[in-house]
C-alpha cells in the first residue's frame, strides 16, 4: 500500500510539472560582428502563457539600436531578422538586450558581443609553393 502511495504522489508531481512548463526562450546573434556588413539575429520563445512585448537591442557605445519588438500572443514564437552591424568604434565592446515582459512575466538579459572592423587583405597565389633566391616568379 505504501508504495502505491509513493508511485501515485510522484505521478502527481511530474503531472503537475508538465502542466505548468517555465518560459524558455533562445536568442541566436554571432558572438562577433563584422562592421557595415548585414547580419542575423533569430529569437525563440516556448511555453508563453501570456503575451508578452519582445524587444530586442544592439547597444553600441551611447547609441542604443532597437532590433525588433514585437506583441507576441499564443504558446510559441520563433522570428529572424536581419539588421546593419554599425561602425566600429575603438572598443569593440557591444551588448544585445533581450527583453520579454507581459502582465506576469519579466525576462531580462544583456550579453556582450564585439564589434570588429572590416580588414582588407591581399591573397597572393604563384606558379610553385617554393621559389630559390633570385628566381622570379609569376602571379596568377
Amino acid at each position: 500500500m505504501m508504495w502505491k502511495i509513493i508511485h501515485l504522489g510522484v505521478f502527481l508531481f511530474h503531472l503537475s510539472l508538465s502542466l505548468s512548463p517555465n518560459v524558455q526562450y533562445v536568442l541566436l546573434i554571432p558572438s562577433v560582428l563584422q562592421e557595415g556588413s548585414l547580419d542575423k539575429a533569430c529569437a525563440q520563445l516556448f511555453n508563453l502563457t501570456e503575451s508578452v512585448v519582445l524587444t530586442v537591442s544592439l547597444n553600441y557605445g551611447e547609441v542604443q539600436t532597437k532590433m525588433f519588438e514585437e506583441n507576441v500572443t499564443g504558446e510559441n514564437f520563433f522570428k529572424c531578422i536581419s539588421f546593419e552591424v554599425p561602425q566600429a568604434r575603438p572598443d569593440p565592446l557591444a551588448f544585445i538586450t533581450f527583453s520579454a515582459k507581459g502582465a506576469t512575466l519579466n525576462l531580462e538579459e544583456r550579453r556582450s558581443v564585439a564589434i570588429r572592423s572590416r580588414e582588407n587583405m591581399v591573397f597572393v597565389q604563384t606558379d610553385k609553393p617554393i621559389y630559390k633566391p633570385g628566381q622570379k616568379g609569376e602571379c596568377t
